[in-house]
């Protein structure tokens, strides 16, 4: 006999709409291999133009979210109209009132986890939200679940399929703002796509996964460099030298330190994270038994987040109840982190360029591991370096001094090599 979940669904937009496409396509299907009939009994939002196409009648409609939280026949309750608020107010709201809840909120979860998780254990409820990172990669409950067993050192993320696309189309011979532009057509990148490529969305669900991976309160804001400086140069100099341009999540647990930073990464060709292309995102972890592992898939979508929210309803209804355990672990010092780097300077084309910026480079205990000339024009050079490890207090230290010299005709770009192992 079937176990019949009735759910409250708060936000009727992309993801929203596709839980109900899902349901009206695959209720039979999903009731035949899990035994839990899913019923939506309400649905929330302040605009319901499209509730009706979608086979909603107006009994389940309302814009009053209070109406599911004191519904006594509901029980979970699906947030996904995303944002800080009203959406804390719903979740919390509903936890108290004794009601599971599932969500795609990386936002939410990212910045007010610690008392959302509070407020679980206070309710014995369930909070599930893996949709709110990497869409369709089961990677939170691989952490959770899979890997519980496991002590994990290293997360390298490619958390966001828009630079993830844009860079993979830069490889392919599109400048920074074409690629962007077919993104934005694609529907993969926003009209004002900075939340994206300032790499601000990778940083809320970095945060997330090395909070869980690692049983960390994160309370400081991530270090983040976006990829707006890069340009087609830059990913052709780097395929020159081996290597891969991504936007990569990157967060290591080790002698009691937390690092953690999202910025352009070089990765070695050959290396799995440098072959994920387009708008694909890709987790890779390392860790003490597992040694490593590398989960991908699409990170956004209609269908293939609602099918993961779903899946987090029917994972409660079967009676999961997660265990959410978070202690204080001091975050490192991003100026204390040590980085191989890669440097373009465009320079002045005349005798003592090179000697004055090695100088710069030698005052500030960076050492060089190679340089190359590219001649443009008469007037102007780029000027390819990469280092040895270097800290990126001294690194940025340098660049500072380098971009005042009367030489530099543009600001250094700088880009952090990881040799993953």
């Amino acid at each position: 006999m079937s176990k019949e979940i009735n759910i409250g669904l708060v936000g009727i937009g992309t993801i929203g709409s596709g839980v109900v496409k899902i349901l009206n396509k695959n209720k039979e299907l999903i009731e035949k291999r899990t035994g839990i009939s899913i019923n939506i009994k309400k649905v929330c939002d302040v605009k319901l133009d499209n509730a009706k196409e979608l086979g909603l009648k107006d009994e389940q409609l309302t814009k009053n979210y209070e109406e599911l939280i004191n519904d006594k026949d509901i029980s979970i309750i699906i947030e996904l109209i995303g944002g800080y608020n009203p959406a804390k107010d719903i979740i919390l709201k509903a936890l108290k009132a004794k009601k599971h809840v599932v969500t795609a909120n990386k936002a939410l979860i990212a910045k007010h986890g610690k008392e959302i998780f509070e407020t679980v254990k206070e309710n014995n409820v369930t909070i599930a939200f893996e949709a709110a990172v990497g869409g369709c990669i089961p990677i939170i409950k691989s952490i959770k679940e899979s890997y519980a067993a496991d002590n994990i050192k290293r997360i390298y993320g490619i958390l966001n399929g828009t630079t993830n696309f844009i860079l993979t189309k830069m490889e392919e011979g599109m400048s920074y703002s074409e690629a962007l532009k077919k993104a934005q057509e694609l529907g993969f990148a926003e009209s004002n796509p900075s939340f994206d490529v300032e790499g601000k969305d990778a940083a809320q669900k970095l945060a997330i996964l090395a909070s869980l991976a690692f049983n960390a309160n994160i309370t400081e804001d991530i270090f983040t460099w976006g990829i707006t400086k890069l340009n087609k140069n830059d990913i052709d100099y780097a395929d020159q030298l081996g290597y891969k341009i991504k936007l990569l999540g990157i967060a290591k647990n080790e002698n009691g330190e937390i690092e953690l930073r999202v910025h352009p990464t070089m990765l070695p060709k050959n290396h799995e994270l440098a072959n994920v292309k387009n708008e694909l995102n890709a987790v890779y972890i390392i860790g003490e038994n597992i040694t490593k592992a590398m989960l991908y898939g699409k990170g956004a979508g209609q269908l293939p987040t609602a099918t993961v929210v779903l899946g987090d309803v029917i994972d409660i209804a079967k009676g999961k109840n997660d265990i959410f355990y978070f202690k204080d672990i001091k975050a490192k010092d991003i100026n204390k982190i040590k980085s191989r780097y890669y440097l373009r300077y465009l320079a002045m084309e005349k005798p003592g360029v090179l000697a004055k910026i090695t100088k710069v480079l030698g005052d500030n205990q960076i050492s060089i591991a190679a340089v190359e000339q590219k001649e443009i024009n008469k007037e102007t050079v780029p000027i390819i370096m990469t280092t040895h490890e270097a800290t990126e207090e001294n690194m940025m230290k340098s660049v500072k001094e380098i971009n005042k010299l009367d030489i530099i005709k543009e600001d250094t770009v700088v880009i952090r090599i990881e040799n993953i192992s």
